[in-house]
């Protein structure tokens, strides 16, 4: 449904924009109480692990202030030399009210005396603080697992006796199951803590439904593998033995090793219901202030601009229905006595109605006379403003109505006889163009047989020159390949020149080793009856020269035999591939030319299909030039019975003369016939005739 109230309409968009506001508002207060609880539930928590964290730390600094006060006691270490492990427990108990557990051994790490029980004997000489102090002599501060006792705090002192020799090492410490430092932190930081021995819960604040505190069950395996694992702080809202906590776990480390968790929670059951509570709160003084407003401007809308507005509405329809007072009583009172922009608007609109309706009236009567065929009176009614201009167009219609009715009545005559000269004319130009038509019609069909044959031309020029080019590229390459050849014919006619060398090198060699034979026969003559077995050895020294001289020789004859044929080659390589190189050339001359003749032929072709299209445009403007031509004829006979029909109806009208007065012409006799007897054309045998007959009809 539409509203039609612009009153309802604002206040609609009003109560939207207020409703869009309030949701906005709410919104925002709804995240940010959201952000602004958790950011503050998540500082507690953390303040209160970092609180946590540090007093362990202090308990583990206390420790070691506690181990040496007693390593250096005078009554211990006399009590460590007699040996005497009630002395030596004696001793101890001094300090059981500082700390919480005390654990005395002899330098081999047994058990001597304990404070929290009578237990002796066992060695604890692993564990890592009394190691360190029997090993090293210096004590240390850290957290271990007892056999006895859990998780507890540690602080180790080597015991050594006047000579400087550790006799023994005492440790102290603070079991961190108790109860007691769980609590001091909570009081601290207002929040629920608890001490994990590894995934189990040794001591905690937290109360179960039994009681009781919440120790011996374990943290989920997602958190451990986060905590222990990853040794990665974590922080999330859970849901614990039924209460909701913001929660903050950080790993308990010792070197490198997460041995357990420190958690600390804060219950936020009561926080969040405040926080509901006070959302609740704003979003219904946020609507309930919204619906007021809504109401208000809804009032104020209907009261000083709707209903003023409807006035002017059911006045100004009765401008747009016409409703102006002319043909029958009408009110011109809107009763809008405001002072405001409405008011105005609303007396500015009845002053409008009152002259619409005089200038309305004045045109209504000049519109009558000139109805009535009367042009010989002005609108004389004094218009203002721009429908002055209005006054001015109608004494202006009046007097062009005139000026063209008197040229009209005086050029009908003038075109009777021109349409006649003009009929006869437009018949002799249908004629030749019919005749041109004809004409240029066959000349296309020509141009499109020439253009046809130069079209499938210049694609066989195109085919050719793709067949020159490829056989040229296949020129090159066989050029290329045969300077390939040429140049490993001439490194073969270099290997065997080589080749040559190394030959007469074993030739020189098979010479010389010659001459060492004949000396050495030579040697062996002299020699005698001794050297008979050395001459035997040259003589076959001097065989095998020979020989190797002769295969030289044969060898070298061979090798130049080859080198004559290769330097053959090379020459015919070389010939073969100045050939080839010209043959390339000329092929790529064709090829261009090819290309050449092929562009041409394309240009050729494109021409041609230029002048055909030029063709084709003129058949069709001569074409249209007939048709025109013919419908020219037809129209200028219906001109002929027009113009006498025109003359009859300007002598109706009553126009004014050049000196003021009034003028009218008597029915002319014509022998033209009437437009009913004109001779109606044939526009169907009319070539390309498209139906536009508009020029008959007036």
């Amino acid at each position: 449904m539409k509203i039609k109230s612009l009153g309802l309409k604002i206040s609609i968009i009003v109560a939207l924009i207020i409703a869009i506001i309030v949701v906005v508002l709410v919104y925002i207060v709804s995240t940010q109480t959201d952000a602004l609880v958790e950011d503050l539930v998540s500082t507690q928590a953390a303040t209160t692990n970092n609180i946590l964290a540090q007093s362990i730390d202090n308990l583990q600094a206390d420790a070691l202030k506690t181990s040496t006060i007693i390593s250096r006691s005078p009554a211990v270490i006399r009590a460590v030399e007699s040996g005497n492990a009630d002395e030596i427990r004696s001793s101890l108990m001094v300090y059981a009210d500082d700390v919480d557990v005390v654990t005395l051994c002899g330098p081999d790490g047994i058990v001597l005396a304990r404070t929290h029980n009578d237990q002796v004997g066992d060695n604890v000489g692993s564990q890592r603080a009394i190691s360190v102090a029997l090993s090293t002599g210096t004590g240390i501060a850290t957290i271990e697992k007892g056999s006895v006792v859990g998780l507890s705090t540690r602080g180790s002192a080597a015991i050594r006796d006047a000579d400087g020799e550790i006799i023994g090492a005492v440790t102290t410490g603070h079991n961190l199951a108790l109860d007691k430092y769980v609590d001091e932190v909570k009081e601290l930081g207002e929040c629920e803590v608890t001490i994990f021995d590894g995934k189990v819960r040794m001591s905690t604040t937290i109360i179960g439904e039994d009681g009781e505190r919440v120790i011996g069950t374990e943290i989920s395996d997602s958190v451990a593998e986060t905590v222990l694992n990853q040794r990665q702080k974590f922080t999330a809202q859970i849901t614990l033995f039924g209460s909701e906590y913001q929660a903050y776990y950080s790993p308990l480390i010792i070197e490198d090793e997460a041995i357990g968790i420190l958690f600390t929670g804060v219950n936020i059951d009561g926080t969040i219901a405040m926080k509901d509570a006070k959302i609740t709160l704003i979003i219904t003084v946020s609507v309930i202030a919204g619906i007021l407003s809504a109401i208000l401007i809804f009032f104020f809308c209907m009261l000083m601009i709707s209903k003023p507005l409807k006035k002017i509405g059911r006045f100004a329809n009765k401008i747009k229905t016409g409703e102006l007072g002319l043909s029958s009583a009408s009110d011109s009172n809107i009763a809008v006595h405001s002072h405001d922009e409405v008011g105005v608007m609303a007396r500015t609109l009845e002053e409008a109605y009152i002259h619409l309706r005089d200038y309305v009236g004045e045109i209504q009567t000049r519109m009558d006379l000139l109805a009535g065929g009367d042009f010989s009176s002005d609108c004389t009614y004094a218009f203002d403003g721009d429908f002055t201009l209005i006054k001015d167009s109608i004494n202006g219609i009046i007097q062009n109505l005139n000026n063209t009715m008197a040229e009209i009545n005086s050029s009908t005559a003038q075109v009777a006889t021109g349409s006649k000269q003009i009929a006869d004319g437009a018949q002799s130009l249908a004629q030749g163009s019919t005749e041109q038509a004809a004409s240029v019609e066959e000349l296309s069909a020509s141009i499109g047989d020439i253009a046809q044959k130069t079209k499938e031309n210049a694609e066989k020029a195109e085919r050719a020159a793709t067949l020159a080019n490829t056989i040229m590229h296949n020129a090159e390459k066989g050029s290329r390949q045969m300077g390939e050849m040429t140049t490993a014919v001439q490194e073969i006619n270099q290997a065997s020149q080589s080749i040559s060398n190394v030959i007469k090198v074993i030739d020189d060699i098979a010479f010389q080793t010659n001459i060492l034979a004949l000396n050495a026969a030579v040697e062996a003559a002299r020699a005698g009856q001794h050297g008979k077995g050395f001459a035997v050895v040259a003589e076959e020294v001097r065989n095998l020269a020979g020989k190797s001289a002769e295969a030289a020789k044969d060898t070298g004859g061979l090798i130049s035999n080859s080198m004559e044929k290769a330097e053959l080659g090379a020459r015919i390589a070389e010939e073969t591939a100045i050939s080839l190189s010209e043959i390339v050339e000329g092929i790529n001359e064709s090829t261009q030319l090819v290309g050449e003749i092929a562009s041409s032929s394309e240009e050729q072709s494109t021409g041609i299909s230029q002048i055909n299209t030029g063709i084709d445009q003129v058949a069709q403007v001569v074409q249209q030039n007939s048709a025109t031509a013919q419908e020219s004829a037809a129209a200028s006979e219906q001109m002929s019975g027009q113009s006498s029909m025109l003359e009859q109806l300007i002598a109706q009208f009553k126009l004014k003369s050049s000196s003021g007065g009034m003028i009218s012409r008597a029915l002319p006799t014509s022998t033209t016939a009437s437009p009913a007897h004109a001779p109606e054309p044939d526009y169907e045998n009319i070539p390309n005739y498209g139906g536009n007959n508009d020029f008959g009809k007036y």
